[in-house]
């Protein structure tokens, strides 16, 4: 792995990741006081409808670069064209659909969903929308193949944090000059959903010039090798929004909008890793497939195991920190709120990430080894436990709006812990142990941070009375546990890689 082309896509990564995670962090409060969490959690509820868009679009669009990085490793230029103008002109069509049923549900929201009647309106043009820039999105999606099949992440990036920017900046104007409004949200992702498209067209041009737009080179063999390719993708990407995408619509049909809104007020810290995951677990992909496609496993399997203890890192330090500390967290974020329920309902929510984020680009090997059938079926059979006993536990428990996040607990963590290690291990012709060694050593270093973290927090030496006290005590926690990190997961050649790189960086 080339440490230093990985290090800049890292930093790069995790800075467009906190642009997003601060833009999150610093309006919800405002929102929930100006807007009150009813209006607000049909925000995160229909972003959740990108999600399911998503199941469609994935066939057409998660193998592309596959094919495509693996057509340029082999300098078939024309096989690249013909993979690329048959994804765009797909997606055109795909668009099409989603502007017909994006219509009708806008139409047709107060029948589905349950919205007060003085905000209905609003809702409905937020929706509206989010599913303009859904379609936008789509059709300009192939657009960031071109970072990927050439390994530059970092240009990705720095689309999104002008992005992010984009989206904030128009947010303040309209809440600072109107009357605030719901569908403003909407607005400013349609916005910023334009900018991402010029963008990332501008940026293949630049990156791939040897990319021709033509309708000539749209191949309905190629769309069919690649739907066929994909297919289970969209597959699992069905069992992903049924796991995690649902419970906003579950909580407003069984509790209401009010407990939606509370819920909705749970989702930041997890959606703040999923963005962290969504952006830094592709950066090991065109590592793994350049292997993949040059027969070399041995260098395939130490990627691997290299990206999860990076992962560790990134997902289960946070974690470790949240856990210990986010009660604290919630009683100064959202001080008018129940901070004790948020964050029990948070906790439980990310109790399978542990576990989840031990191995996490796992879920690579399916894809690289296109290997997606079996693992597709399965996860179709977990979402649909997942949910069945979700709305089990809503119907006939007490737990009332806990019910949500304690029935995927349970369901994630059967699959987590029996079919997601052994077939991915069989699909590397390795034992079937291969994969639960590792998730053991994860989890073993994860309590150790856990008991770091109570540690620190048991000697107070810092006082968490505000910001200042909780920031200030948290960034002295991460960097002692980022070293306990660095020096359990890593063995001493790489963190003498590391040293050495960063010394000649800064002549140090």
């Amino acid at each position: 792995m080339d440490l230093k082309r990985f290090f800049v896509n890292l930093l790069s990564n995790c800075m467009s990741a906190l642009t997003g995670v601060g833009l999150t962090f610093f309006l919800t409060p405002y929102l929930v006081e100006t807007l009150g969490k009813e209006a607000y959690g049909f925000y995160p509820l229909s972003t959740n409808f990108i999600m399911y868009a998503g199941i469609l679009t994935t066939a057409l669009n998660s193998m592309s670069s596959r094919f495509i990085t693996i057509s340029l490793e082999k300098k078939d230029l024309k096989q690249v064209n013909i993979y690329f103008n048959s994804v765009l002109f797909g997606n055109f069509l795909v668009s099409l659909f989603f502007i017909l049923t994006g219509g009708l549900f806008c139409y047709f929201a107060q029948n589905i969903l349950d919205i007060p009647l003085n905000i209905q309106l609003d809702v409905k043009i937020l929706f509206a929308f989010v599913f303009l820039g859904l379609v936008i999105n789509v059709s300009s999606s192939i657009f960031s193949v071109s970072a990927f099949a050439l390994n530059r992440f970092d240009r990705l990036a720095l689309i999104n944090i002008v992005m992010n920017v984009i989206r904030l900046l128009i947010i303040v104007l309209l809440f600072y000059f109107f009357t605030p409004r719901i569908y403003f949200l909407g607005i400013a992702s349609f916005c910023s959903a334009v900018y991402f498209m010029y963008a990332n067209y501008k940026l293949t041009k630049r990156l791939m010039p040897e990319i021709a737009f033509s309708i000539g080179d749209f191949s309905w063999v190629a769309i069919s090798t690649l739907v066929g390719a994909g297919v289970w993708n969209s597959v699992l990407a069905l069992s992903n929004v049924i796991n995690t995408q649902l419970d906003l619509i579950i909580a407003n049909r069984f509790f209401g909008a009010s407990d939606m809104g509370v819920l909705s007020l749970t989702k930041m810290v997890p959606m703040a890793l999923q963005m962290l995951l969504g952006i830094i677990v592709p950066l090991f992909l065109p590592e793994l497939l350049r292997a993949y496609a040059n027969n070399d496993l041995i260098k395939m399997k130490t990627n691997l195991d290299f990206s999860f203890k990076a992962i560790f890192i990134v997902l289960l330090l946070p974690i470790a920190v949240f856990f210990v500390f986010g009660k604290e967290f919630f009683q100064l974020w959202l001080p008018h709120e129940n901070s004790e329920q948020l964050y029990l309902l948070s906790v439980i929510t990310l109790v399978p990430f542990i576990i989840h984020g031990t191995i996490e680009t796992i879920h690579h090997v399916f894809v690289i080894t296109n290997k997606l059938r079996i693992a597709s079926f399965w996860g179709v059979f977990i979402s649909i436990l997942s949910v069945t006993t979700v709305i089990l536990l809503c119907k006939y428990s007490k737990l009332g709006l806990y019910a949500i996040p304690t029935g995927a607990l349970l369901t994630g963590m059967f699959s987590h812990l029996t079919f997601t290690p052994i077939y991915a291990a069989r699909c590397l012709n390795e034992d079937k142990l291969y994969f639960y060694l590792r998730i053991a050593k994860g989890l073993g270093s994860f309590l150790l941070l856990i008991l770091v973290a109570y540690l620190w927090k048991y000697l107070s030496l810092i006082a968490i009375d505000d910001w200042v006290g909780l920031i200030l005590s948290l960034s002295i926690l991460t960097v002692i546990l980022l070293t306990v990190s660095s020096f359990v997961l890593f063995d001493k050649s790489v963190l003498n890689r590391l040293f050495l790189q960063l010394k000649g960086k800064f002549n140090i």
